[in-house]
């Protein structure tokens, strides 16, 4: 008998009339106080209670909020409070308070804001608070869902917590307005995060998942940048077989060529390029720098003493840079202000130089400023 009586009065000071005790502090932010000093001693249902006493204390402010909002008077609404409203209101219907339904049902209504909240404010921990605020209370299929957790992505980019920035914008990949951006931060992080070789391997697979096609060079040269050559070949070889037209399976194979010094079959290999798309101003601007680099090599490696070339040799290096030149004019005609490809002036001026050709290459240097 005397055990139970003992339970029993202990049980009673490990249940304090916390809702009471909450309404009585008369202020949020006291109440909230309070409740997390006991919350290990309090049973759900206590939780219930303590949270419904909660939201009372909160609802006068987040009512003139929510006034201020449906008249447009935005400087009236105290973002933080409808926030907190709407997280109260979650925790009243986790732990089935009595009045979590009438709770929820007021604050539904105010979830979108917790988006403008979250687009408007430059405060990253703000940005994160209402995005997340939004994110773990949307219901399946929430139309909005993509765009808090783009600005959930963007708020850890910016405080560089990588991890979650990429799982946050995977989250935005399905709303168009975003996917653009959301993709990119994915990717940075990714890139930012990376460490060790397994975790380019992941880095690789992630970009498959994403759209193999759209990122079929950028996965060719994470494998190849790991030493991976042989994953590399792969996927050019699988694009191939799967698509003989893949510019990006050719131009990564005339890449490689050109890399290794095998010239002429890089060459065949970048006009296979732009036969396939004529409209790829990279396909004709790396077969200049191919053209370059077989005259350059053949100077440097057939060239005498004196530095001069003869019979087919100078015949070769002669067309070598003809060739150079020929596409970064081509360049020049596709991206006349150079916004595409920066550098292609100073390339086509370098070439017309190794020709002989200065009044081309002074033509040059005056577009650039240079004279």
């Amino acid at each position: 008998m005397m055990m139970a009586v003992v339970a029993t009065a202990s049980f009673g000071q490990n249940n304090p009339k916390i809702a009471n005790e909450v309404k009585a502090t008369k202020d949020y932010n006291a109440g909230v106080e309070l409740i997390n000093s006991k919350l290990s001693e309090l049973s759900d249902e206590e939780k219930g209670k303590a949270y419904d006493a909660l939201y009372k204390l909160l609802k006068p402010e987040f009512d003139k909020s929510l006034e201020a909002a449906s008249t447009g008077n935005t400087a009236a609404v105290n973002n933080k409070v409808v926030m907190n409203a709407i997280n109260i209101a979650a925790l009243c219907q986790k732990y089935a308070s009595k009045d979590a339904a009438k709770a929820i049902a007021e604050v539904t209504p105010a979830r979108p804001m917790m988006i403008n909240a979250a687009n408007s404010t430059e405060d990253n921990a703000e940005k994160l608070q209402y995005s997340l605020c939004y994110i773990n209370t949307a219901a399946e299929g929430d139309q909005l869902i993509g765009l808090a957790n783009f600005f959930a992505a963007f708020s850890c980019y910016q405080s560089d917590n990588f991890s979650e920035a990429a799982a946050y914008a995977k989250g935005a990949f399905n709303d168009d307005r975003v996917k653009e951006q959301a993709e990119q931060i994915y990717r940075v992080s990714y890139e930012r995060n990376m460490k060790t070789k397994q975790d380019s391997l992941n880095y690789a697979q992630a970009l498959k998942e994403l759209d193999p096609e759209k990122y079929f060079v950028n996965i060719c040269n994470l494998y190849i940048d790991m030493g991976e050559k042989e994953l590399a070949h792969k996927m050019v070889d699988e694009a191939l077989e799967k698509n003989p037209n893949n510019k990006f399976a050719y131009f990564m194979r005339a890449s490689e060529n050109n890399e290794n010094k095998k010239y002429d079959e890089a060459i065949a290999n970048f006009k296979k390029v732009i036969e396939i798309d004529p409209e790829f101003i990279y396909g004709y601007f790396n077969l200049a720098l191919c053209y370059g680099n077989k005259a350059d090599d053949i100077n440097v490696t057939k060239a005498d003493k004196n530095g001069r070339l003869f019979g087919d040799d100078l015949k070769a290096c002669n067309e070598a840079y003809t060739g150079a030149i020929t596409n970064l004019e081509k360049v020049r005609e596709m991206d006349p202000n150079h916004e595409t490809i920066s550098n292609w002036p100073m390339q086509l001026r370098m070439y017309y130089n190794r020709v002989g050709q200065k009044d081309k290459a002074d033509e040059i240097s005056k577009m650039l400023g240079d004279m």
